[in-house]
C-alpha cells in the first residue's frame, strides 16, 4: 500500500533479486558469495597393488591427452580388481582435478539393489550443494542441470559397477574438461560404439604376481619358503586378486599355519580349516549348530535337507517338493530359519544360504537317513517343471517320451510365454547344477531326463556352454542306463549347441551318431530332422551344394512323414542355402512356403525367422525397400516373444535394409542393439555385427 515504507536494504545477490516495489535512495548488496563444495568422494586407496603398471602408464596417458577426450571403461570378472585400480589411479592423479572427484557405486550386478540413473543424478546433484527442493524429477532434466554445472570445470568422475550403457549415458558430463572412469563387468559395447569409450580389459594377475600379492600380505619369507604351496594357493585363487587378498589376510593372522597345510585346508574345503585354537566357541561350525540346536524338528529337518539342494537358491515351491510338505507349510518353516539367520531370503520366496551355511547344512544332510530320497523328490520336480516350462514357450517342438512319473508335489502354472520362459531364466543355474548333482548321486535316468526337458528353453536363450555341460553328462548316463532313444535325442540336441559355438566338425559327429542312432530305432522322423540339420552345418562349412542336395533329401523325408513343422525348417534352411548359391527365385519361393506353414500353425517365432531371411534374400537382389518391409515385420514378433537371438537377427536384417536404402545412421542404431542382444547370450555372431558397425 501506499503509506507503508518500503524497505530498501537487501542482503542477497544480485543474480537472485526481483525488484518488487518502488525504490528510493540506494540499494545495498552483499557481495559475500557462498563457495560450493569441492567433493573428494574417492574411497580409500588400496593396499596390497600389483601388476597393474601397463594399465597405470594408459590411464595416464589418457589424462594427458590433447585429443576430444572420450571416457575409459575398466572392463573384467568380479573380484579381478577393478574398482581397486580406478580408485589407486584416481589417487594419484586427483590434484589435476581441482574442482574434485565424484565416485559413484552404480550397484549394477546386484539385480534388486542397482542404482538407476535418475537416482544416481541425484546423488551428483546434492554433491554439488544443490537442494533437494532444486533437483527436478526426471531423468533427462537432472542429467541437463548436471552438464550445466560441471560444465568448464576439472573434475574427476568414477561410475562403479555400471551394468549398462542406459545406466551410464545420462552421467557423462558433456564437457572436455571432465574425464569419466568406468568400471564394469560387461563389455558396455554400446559405449564405445556410440560414445567412443576406450575399453581397457583387465584380467586375472599372472601366477608370478599373485604369488608376490601373497608374500606382501603374508610375508615374503613364509612364500620363499615354500614356493610350490605358495604357487598352489595362488591357483587355488583362481590368480583373482579378491580371493588372493582374502587368503593371504588369513595367513598374515596365524604365522604358524604352513602354507602348504593351508592349501590343503582349501582342497578339502571343510569348515575345520576355519577354527580359532585359542576360543574353540568362535569356531564356525560351533556358532552354526548352536542355532542349529534351537529349531524345533521340522524346521532342523528342512535346514539338514536344504543341503542337498544343487544350485545357488531355491525357490519355495522347490522346497516343498524336498521336504514332501504342502507350500504354506514350507513357507513357514522357512521364515523359521529366516529369523534364525540360517537362510537368507534375497528376494520373494527365493531363499539363499551363506556359503558357510551351505556347507554346514550339507554335514547335517550327510548323517539324515532321508537325504537321496529328498534330492530324488527335488531333482524330478525341477524336471517336470522344465518340462511344463518349454510346452508353454515352445509348444511345437517334437518330443520324446522320457518317462517322467505323474507329479505328487504342486506346480508353478504358467500364463503365457513370458511367464515359462521366466521361470527357466530364474531357474538355469539350478537346473544346470541338478544335472551334474544327479549323476555325482548316481540318479542317471535323472541326469540325462533333465537336460531333455531343458532342450526348449536352450534352443531359445543358446546358453551354449551350458548345453555342451549338460549333454555330455545326460550322454554318459544315457549309455549307462542303456536308453538308446535318448542317447539320439541328445546327440541332435548337443550338435545343436556345437554348430551355435561353430564347432562344426564336432557338431556333424554327434548328428551323424544321432541319424544312426534313429536309423536303428526306426525313426523316420527323427532321421528326416538329423539330416536336415546335417545339411544346414554343410551350409556353414561352405559346402553349400552338398547342402542343398542334403536339405532336400531331408525336405522330402519330413513331407513323407507327414511332419508340416520339419516341413518348415527344412525350407527355411534349404531356402538360405539357395541365397547362398544365389538362386534367388528359388530361396524365395522356399521360404514362402515356410511362412506359409509357419502362419498356419501360429508359429510366430518361427514366422520373425522367415521373415528375416527373406528380407537377406531382398538385399541380396538389390531391392532393399522389400528387405525392409521384411525385416520391419520381423521385428516387433521377436520383441513380443522375449527372443534375445531372433530379435538379434532382425535388428541385423533391418541395419542391412536401412544400409542399403542409404541410411546409416539408422542402419548402426539396430546394428548396435543386435550386438547388445548377443553379448547378453554370449553368442559368437558378436564379431559379425562388430565388423558391420567398424
Amino acid at each position: 500500500m501506499a503509506d507503508e515504507p518500503t524497505q530498501n536494504h537487501l542482503a542477497a545477490t544480485s543474480s537472485n533479486v526481483v525488484q518488487a516495489h518502488t525504490i528510493a535512495g540506494g540499494v545495498h548488496f552483499s557481495t559475500t558469495q557462498v563457495a560450493l563444495p569441492v567433493p573428494r568422494q574417492l574411497p580409500a586407496d588400496t593396499a596390497h597393488f600389483n601388476d597393474r603398471e601397463k594399465y597405470l602408464a594408459s590411464l595416464g596417458n589418457w589424462l594427458e591427452s590433447p585429443t576430444p577426450v572420450v571416457p575409459t571403461m575398466i572392463v573384467g570378472i568380479g573380484g579381478v580388481g577393478k574398482t581397486s585400480l580406478a580408485t589407486h589411479w584416481a589417487h594419484q592423479v586427483r590434484d589435476s582435478f581441482p574442482d574434485g572427484d565424484l565416485y559413484l557405486d552404480l550397484r549394477g550386478y546386484h539385480a534388486d539393489d542397482a542404482v538407476p540413473a535418475e537416482d544416481a543424478l541425484e546423488q551428483i546433484l546434492r554433491s554439488l550443494d544443490i537442494p533437494g527442493e532444486r533437483i527436478p524429477v526426471g531423468t533427462e532434466p537432472r542429467a541437463a542441470l548436471y552438464r550445466s554445472l560441471v560444465y568448464g570445470k576439472r573434475i574427476l568422475i568414477v561410475l562403479d559397477n555400471a551394468a549398462t550403457p542406459q545406466q551410464v549415458r545420462p552421467l557423462l558430463p558433456g564437457s572436455p574438461t571432465c574425464r569419466v572412469l568406468i568400471t564394469s563387468r560387461s563389455r558396455l559395447t554400446g559405449l564405445a560404439t556410440r560414445e567412443g569409450a576406450q575399453r581397457m580389459a583387465l584380467d586375472v594377475l599372472p601366477p608370478q604376481r599373485a604369488v608376490e600379492v601373497l608374500a606382501r600380505i603374508a610375508g615374503s619369507d613364509r612364500v620363499a619358503a615354500e614356493p610350490d604351496a605358495a604357487a598352489e594357493l595362488a591357483r587355488s585363487c583362481g590368480y583373482l586378486p579378491l580371493a588372493l587378498r582374502i587368503v593371504g589376510g588369513r595367513l598374515a593372522a596365524n604365522e604358524s599355519l604352513s602354507l602348504s597345510d593351508f592349501a590343503e585346508e582349501l582342497r578339502q574345503e571343510r569348515l575345520d580349516a576355519l577354527t580359532d585354537d585359542e576360543d574353540p566357541t568362535a569356531a564356525v561350525r560351533v556358532v552354526f549348530s548352536l542355532s542349529y540346536r534351537t529349531l524345533q524338528p521340522e524346521a532342523a529337518r528342512l535346514f539338514r535337507l536344504l543341503g542337498v539342494a544343487p544350485g545357488p537358491d531355491i525357490s519355495v515351491g522347490a522346497v516343498a517338493a524336498l521336504v514332501d510338505l504342502p507350500v504354506a507349510t514350507t513357507r513357514r518353516l522357512l521364515d523359521a530359519l529366516v529369523n534364525a539367520h540360517l537362510v537368507r531370503e534375497d528376494s520373494p520366496k527365493r531363499y539363499r544360504f551363506h556359503d558357510l551355511l551351505r556347507v554346514y547344512a550339507a554335514e547335517r544332510a550327510a548323517e539324515d537317513p532321508e537325504h537321496a530320497q529328498a534330492l530324488r523328490r527335488l531333482l524330478t520336480w525341477y524336471a517336470q517343471v522344465a518340462d511344463a516350462a518349454a510346452r508353454v514357450f515352445a509348444p511345437n517342438f517334437t518330443r520324446i517320451d522320457i518317462g517322467l512319473p505323474d507329479p505328487t508335489a504342486e506346480l508353478p502354472t504358467f500364463a503365457d510365454r513370458a511367464e515359462a520362459l521366466h521361470w527357466c531364466d530364474q531357474e538355469r543355474a539350478n537346473l544346470v547344477d541338478s544335472v551334474a548333482q544327479a549323476e555325482r548321486a548316481g540318479e542317471l535316468t535323472l541326469a540325462w531326463q533333465l537336460p531333455v526337458t531343458m532342450f526348449g528353453e536352450f534352443l531359445v536363450r543358446r546358453p551354449l556352454n551350458d548345453w555342451v555341460d549338460t549333454h555330455l553328462v545326460a550322454l554318459r548316463a544315457a549309455r549307462a542306463t542303456g536308453n538308446q532313444s535318448a542317447l539320439a535325442w541328445l546327440h541332435t540336441s548337443i550338435a545343436l549347441a556345437y554348430r551355435g559355438l561353430r564347432d562344426y566338425a564336432t557338431a556333424l559327429e554327434h548328428f551323424d551318431l544321432a541319424r544312426a542312432g534313429w536309423q536303428g530305432l526306426g525313426e523316420r522322423w527323427a532321421q528326416a530332422w538329423a539330416l536336415r540339420d546335417i545339411g544346414d552345418v554343410q551350409h556353414l562349412l561352405g559346402d553349400v551344394a552338398s547342402a542343398v542336395t542334403t536339405l532336400t533329401e531331408a525336405l522330402d523325408l519330413h513331407i513323407a512323414e507327414g511332419d508340416s513343422f520339419g516341413e518348415a525348417t527344412a525350407l527355411r534352411l534349404l531356402g538360405a542355402a539357395q541365397h547362398s548359391l544365389g538362386e534367388y527365385d528359388a530361396a524365395i519361393a522356399s521360404l514362402l512356403r515356410s511362412l506359409e506353414i509357419r502362419k498356419e500353425h501360429g508359429d510366430q517365432r518361427n514366422v520373425a525367422m522367415v521373415y528375416a531371411a527373406l528380407s537377406g534374400v531382398h538385399n541380396s537382389m538389390d531391392d532393399p525397400t522389400k528387405a525392409f518391409d521384411y525385416a520391419t515385420q520381423a521385428l516387433p514378433l521377436a520383441q513380443s516373444l522375449d527372443d534375445w537371438h531372433t530379435e538379434a537377427r532382425t535388428h541385423d536384417a533391418l541395419g542391412a535394409a536401412l544400409a542399403g536404402l542409404g541410411r546409416p545412421a539408422e542402419a548402426r542404431e539396430h546394428w548396435e542393439a543386435a550386438l547388445v542382444l548377443l553379448e547378453k547370450l554370449a553368442d559368437p555372431d558378436t564379431d559379425t555385427i562388430q565388423r558391420k558397425l567398424a
